[in-house]
């Protein structure tokens, strides 16, 4: 019998590569946390598919994360005060 791939598991390893390169760059773990969980949120406003494309736009928000300030379009990240 061959083994099939589980969605949901590949989309929690995804959402840890993606918390780990944030906190990577410098980001502290509870932000890097914040960030994955807004971008979820995003996500299912705007009805994004969970699919394999999920964390792609998370990805890009992640390779911005030092600067904080995502530049990926109709998605707005954390605000300076």
């Amino acid at each position: 019998m061959a083994r099939h791939a589980d969605p949901e598991r590949i989309l929690i390893a995804w959402r840890i590569a993606v918390r780990n390169s944030l906190t990577g760059s410098g980001m502290s773990l509870e932000d890097a946390e914040r960030w994955c969980d807004e971008w979820e949120v995003e996500a299912a406003m705007r009805d994004v598919p969970r699919d394999r494309d999920y964390w792609t736009v998370g990805s890009a928000l992640d390779r911005r994360a030092a600067r904080r300030t995502p530049e990926v379009p109709g998605v707005e990240g954390p605000r300076s005060r």
